[in-house]
């Protein structure tokens, strides 16, 4: 089961986020870029490489709802919560002057904090490889013409 992702430039500030399930239902959304781009494909990454489930897009492949899981995904708990706490740190920490290791201990050191059990995968290897997907699907993205469409699938099984 795989769920298709289709990001189409629609304007120099928006863009069309849509998601197809295996069954063919899905839904299109019209999105600002600058402020839900860059989340959204560090959400594919971080539950791409994690090979998360429960997550925001093996979410919206169970149960749809875009809008809904993006107003407090953290809300749901369990490895949503995790994920929200991972992706919100790595929006930032992405950069190829940030040590990978460190970001990953500060991750864990902040999850601990807040009485959560790190997940066995948050390592420097896990932020590297990230921050490697990130960089090609930010290219990708970069090359992608206004009125073209960049096209993701993630593996929801």
């Amino acid at each position: 089961m795989a769920l298709t992702l289709r990001l189409t430039r629609t304007s120099p500030t928006h863009h069309r986020f849509e998601y197809v399930r295996a069954d063919g239902t899905g839904e299109s959304l019209e999105l600002e870029t600058r402020s839900m781009l860059v989340h959204d494909l560090v959400h594919f990454a971080v539950e791409s490489e994690a090979g998360l489930r429960g997550s925001f897009y093996g979410l919206l492949d169970r149960i749809g709802g875009y809008a809904e899981l993006s107003l407090d995904g953290g809300a749901l708990g369990g490895e949503a919560r995790i994920t929200e706490m991972v992706v919100g740190t790595l929006q930032t920490a992405l950069g190829p002057e940030l040590d990978a290791g460190a970001v990953a201990a500060r991750l864990v050191e902040r999850m601990r904090e807040v009485e959560i059990h790190p997940p066995r995968w948050l390592t420097g290897d896990f932020v590297e490889a990230v921050r490697e997907r990130m960089r090609r699907l930010q290219g990708e993205w970069k090359a992608t013409p206004f009125g073209g469409t960049m096209e993701l699938v993630f593996d929801a099984r």
